[in-house]
């Protein structure tokens, strides 16, 4: 495991290390930190370490509450991103954001992603409506 690099050799913690040195123990106090500072974001939490991302991510893997912590701060940037599109698609009335929306996220309410499946329904749509006007036109 790769830590916090030597300042001997000119490496300041928040620069990326040129040599990571293994050995040396990640401060979980530390990490929870920035991993919340950096939203998750393993290679900016590396970069100001001075370490490597496989460092701070074997760290995170065998610590459940780094785990918990890293999963957490990345579903708040989600959080967020969603929130800032709905707004977006509202404000802006961007038909294609509004339709992503809600083949996403409105499939519980019968909008669906599934293309196939939409083609299909509008072909049985069409040929209901076909046998509909048939059929009120021979009366």
């Amino acid at each position: 495991m790769a830590g916090f690099p030597s300042t001997k050799k000119g490496n300041k913690i928040g620069e990326k290390a040129k040599r990571p040195h293994p050995g040396i123990p990640l401060d979980k106090n530390l990490l929870l930190e920035l991993i919340k500072k950096h939203n998750g974001n393993i290679s900016r939490v590396a970069d100001t370490l001075g370490t490597t991302r496989t460092a701070v991510r074997h760290r995170c893997d065998n610590d459940k509450e780094l785990g918990d912590a890293l999963y957490a701060a990345r579903e708040r940037v989600l959080d967020e991103l969603e929130a800032s599109c709905f707004e977006d698609a509202i404000n802006t009335r961007d038909t294609a954001l509004r339709c992503f929306l809600l083949k996403t996220q409105g499939k519980s309410r019968g909008y669906d992603q599934n293309e196939a499946q939409n083609a299909a329904k509008d072909i049985a749509t069409a040929a209901f409506d076909f046998i509909v006007n048939k059929s009120k036109e021979s009366k």
